[in-house]
């Protein structure tokens, strides 16, 4: 009778440890992490950080770790981290979800193709059914999820009229020498902005969408007109300065030591939400108006298949009535779906700006040899 009870015994043992062993060989039932890979102005990262907090808490097993890569830093652009990664042929990429505007997209589609990007559908990605209008050149492997122009942020009290046109704010800036800025292109987009609708406005419109390097031997008139400006703008010790990023120009506006700059609308209406701004900042467009844009976000073909239902739910999601509200709220951004999904206290915070209003632009790999042209021929005129 001993003998069989140690028989037995011996025998649940060897069941229980068999059990164990098959558990511990079984997938790991925690949330999947996807990585999000963004860049921009800090008030992007905390629009970000919103939206991930309400989509976690929304979908406890997927976690969201956002990647972000702040302008002005240096270093590789975000389109040309992923461009690497698909050149090295690697079969997974790090990145699961890829934001991008149109000008990264054109410079992505130019080196590695559209095969590189997923292609994105209604089937797995329903909200998508609520976007009335896609980029021109998504082509099905992005979406935008955001809107965002840059316009003349001034000060009311002292420029009670301000310019309405290009013409009229050039004229304006020389007959008030100092009283105007714009920041580092290479800092932030806003100044991007400006020097890119300088030296644009004097070339066709088709220009604008387009990477062709032809367009880039017609820049002479705008530089000109770009060096004609330069000892007209903002000083410090007795020397031209273009602040650095978006946020500089801004501070100098709030501090009354200019009265006229470009800035980002969602940046400047976040800002005034906040009171971070004097209540005599205003916002007006010119025309030709400033260049601003849509905003896009993609899968790489190459993420890894463990992921990829994670990263279609939170596209999902982003786009979605909850995510457009999340981002009005958080970031002041023009939503994609219509403003009438959202609540009446979001439709509130946007006001005039729709997306019809944007003048949009994608010159691809152009951008980068714009800027540098600008550091070589413009920045050192001091």
């Amino acid at each position: 009778m001993l003998r069989k009870y140690w028989l037995n015994l011996c025998l649940i043992t060897i069941s229980v440890t068999l059990f164990m062993v098959g558990c511990s060989n079984s997938p790991s039932s925690g949330p999947v992490t996807i990585n999000l890979y963004s860049y921009g102005s800090d008030n992007v990262r905390i629009a970000w950080e919103a939206v991930i907090k309400d989509f976690e808490a929304a979908h406890p097993d997927i976690k969201v770790a956002l990647q972000f890569l702040p302008s002005g830093t240096g270093g590789q652009s975000l389109p040309e981290r992923f461009i690497a990664a698909v050149k090295s042929g690697t079969d997974k990429l790090d990145i699961d979800i890829l934001e991008m505007d149109d000008n990264d997209l054109t410079q992505i589609v130019d080196a590695v193709g559209y095969e590189s990007l997923l292609t994105l559908s209604e089937k797995d990605i329903p909200a998508l059914a609520q976007i009335p209008e896609q980029s021109p050149i998504a082509n099905n492997k992005a979406t935008v999820f955001r809107g965002n122009t840059v316009l003349l942020a001034y000060n009311a009290d002292r420029v009670p009229n301000p310019p309405k046109t290009n013409a009229e704010l050039t004229q304006w800036i020389k007959d008030h020498p100092g009283r105007f800025a714009y920041n580092d292109p290479t800092t932030g987009g806003s100044g991007g902005s400006f020097v890119l609708t300088a030296i644009y406005d004097f070339l066709p419109e088709e220009a604008l969408t387009s990477s062709d390097e032809k367009w880039s031997a017609q820049w002479d008139q705008g530089f000109a007109a770009l060096a004609d400006l330069h000892p007209h703008l903002y000083k410090a010790s007795g020397h031209v300065q273009y602040p650095a990023k978006n946020q500089g120009t801004l501070d100098l506006l709030a501090a009354g030591s200019v009265d006229i700059i470009p800035a980002w609308a969602d940046m400047t209406l976040d800002q005034m939400a906040r009171d971070m701004l004097p209540d005599n900042i205003k916002m007006t467009q010119i025309e030709p108006a400033l260049t601003g844009g849509l905003v896009s976000i993609g899968i790489p073909a190459k993420v890894d298949p463990n992921k990829l239902k994670a990263a279609q739910t939170f596209l999902d999601f982003l786009v979605s009535a909850k995510g457009q509200e999340i981002l009005v709220k958080s970031q002041k951004i023009i939503p994609v779906i219509s403003p009438t999904l959202l609540s009446g206290e979001a439709q509130a915070l946007l006001g005039d700006f729709k997306i019809e209003k944007y003048r949009l632009y994608s010159i691809g790999a152009l951008n980068d040899l714009l800027w540098q042209r600008w550091q070589k021929e413009i920045a050192t005129l001091n």
